[in-house]
């Protein structure tokens, strides 16, 4: 009664850790746990090759970014600005330079338009800028002469650390070689040089100058980790419902019809990610919306459901991969699907997959990277790929709901014949524990019981050969019948 009232003063009646009647559980825990941190080292290994090798050559691999000069003006400011930008050395750490030979009806804003849809960024002459820097006068403004475009919304990190400082250092080398070179024709235009002291200074200090665009309009304080933190939270949340369905479905998957559970755990990884997703979305419209200023797009009630569909995509394929493996794994192994799925998806949206090593080609049916493109656009308007986001995302939920009809089915039988507990450990773990009996040590019971169930039925062979008497005499062929 006293341990029962008190137990934490009842050390006393407690066996020590090293007493010899459970010398043997120590040692086979001990073991268990050995074993474990050895498998817990290589997959720390897996996981670290795939967050550091994806990202620790970034820097190197920019030369797969490609970068657009675009000439409107197609005159001599044109033509220097944009000789001196495709004449810059190549280098891994720096973007490549392709001269788009496109009109866009010398309209900036088609050339706008077609970076946020296909570009990360450009370097636009703008049209006229030849002769408004030949007819300068006291209301000559430099900064009309060039437009220097970049795409946040396409990958706001890749961006920002990498291709905005490349578009800013291309086009401050090329304006000062035009300096260079314009100071050398003012010296021919003596009268210039004399008339207009103040128009002068601006012609020889900067002639020419820039003026700076987001397109992508995903540049808000959040947008670098705005994504990657509103899928892991709620792919966390999924992993611990998964987990708990587990844990605790035992009498469902003994007596349920099969396709009842698995409709069961498809509604269940299905309604949790939307359920989840709702709390995303909520939080992204709490800390940035509505006051997105010009650093978004206006957080309406359409983007919010869009946002809200994407996220619960994302994370019900997530969740139906996930349910699959720890309907089928004991729970030593939960890490390593757990690990490696998480730290792969969060991976894929530290860096752009042109911007990694080849390997890493397989980010592109990450749902974490398809999600992201789709939040990144559902919130910029940019580098629309809807349709084939979306098909990635829909196609993995279902494929992976297939796969449930299997899995549960296995959950199920391993349950019934004894193979597995509740837990999911297998019969010969030390932690195993069911009531099922196990099916080999049942089956020769139901077998000698199925033998002679009612009395043998009595064939002509039966008769003949338990047959007694004169009238048994198959020689004179009486076969007494």
């Amino acid at each position: 009664m006293r341990m029962q009232l008190n137990p934490w003063k009842s050390d006393q009646e407690r066996i020590s850790l090293l007493d010899a009647s459970i010398r043997a559980q120590v040692k086979q825990r001990g073991l268990y746990y050995i074993r474990i941190l050895a498998l817990l080292s290589a997959l720390y290994w897996v996981v670290s090759c795939l967050v550091y090798g994806a990202v620790y050559k970034r820097s190197r691999m920019v030369h797969n970014a490609l970068l657009q000069i675009i000439d409107l003006d197609h005159g001599p400011v044109g033509q220097n600005i944009t000789n001196s930008v495709l004449q810059i050395p190549p280098a891994l750490e720096l973007p490549r330079w392709q001269l788009l030979d496109r009109d866009f009806d010398g309209q900036l804003s088609e050339v706008r338009e077609w970076v946020r849809k296909h570009g990360w960024g450009a370097i636009v002459i703008n049209p006229g800028a030849s002769q408004r820097l030949q007819q300068a006068d006291i209301n000559y403004s430099p900064k009309q002469a060039i437009t220097v475009i970049h795409n946040t919304g396409r990958q706001p990190i890749i961006t920002v650390s990498y291709l905005a400082p490349a578009l800013t250092n291309a086009v401050t080398r090329a304006i000062y070689q035009f300096t260079l070179t314009h100071l050398e024709s003012l010296r021919s235009q003596p009268q210039l040089l004399a008339s207009n002291p103040q128009l002068l200074s601006t012609l020889v200090q900067s002639p020419i100058s820039y003026t700076s665009e987001d397109v992508g309009l995903f540049s808000f304080s959040l947008s670098p980790i705005i994504c990657i933190f509103g899928f892991l939270v709620g792919l966390v949340m999924m992993i611990e419902a998964l987990i708990q369905w587990k844990m605790t479905t035992l009498d469902f998957f003994l007596k349920v019809k099969h396709w009842q559970v698995w409709l069961a755990s498809f509604g269940l990884v299905t309604l949790w990610a939307v359920f989840v997703a709702m709390h995303s979305a909520l939080a992204v419209a709490a800390f940035q919306g509505p006051q997105y200023s010009s650093h978004a797009l206006p957080f309406t009630v359409g983007r919010f459901f869009a946002l809200w569909f994407n996220i619960a995509i994302t994370l019900a394929a997530l969740g139906m991969w996930l349910c699959n493996w720890y309907l089928v794994l004991s729970p030593e192994f939960f890490g390593v699907p757990t690990l490696i799925t998480v730290i792969s998806n969060v991976a894929s949206l530290m860096t752009d997959v042109d911007l990694a090593p080849h390997f890493f080609r397989w980010f592109r049916i990450q749902p974490f990277n398809n999600g992201s493109m789709l939040f990144q656009y559902i919130l910029s308007g940019s580098y629309p790929r809807i349709a084939l986001n979306v098909s990635i995302l829909l196609g993995e939920w279902a494929a992976m709901s297939v796969i449930l009809f299997a899995t549960t089915r296995v959950r199920q039988t391993t349950l019934l014949l004894g193979i597995a507990d509740n837990a999911g450990w297998l019969r010969g773990s030390i932690f195993f524990h069911s009531d099922i009996p196990y099916y080999k040590d049942v089956l020769p019971v139901v077998h000698k019981a199925a033998s002679f169930p009612f009395e043998p039925r009595r064939t002509r062979s039966f008769v003949i050969s338990e047959s007694t008497g004169e009238t048994a005499s198959l020689k004179e062929g009486n076969l007494g019948v």
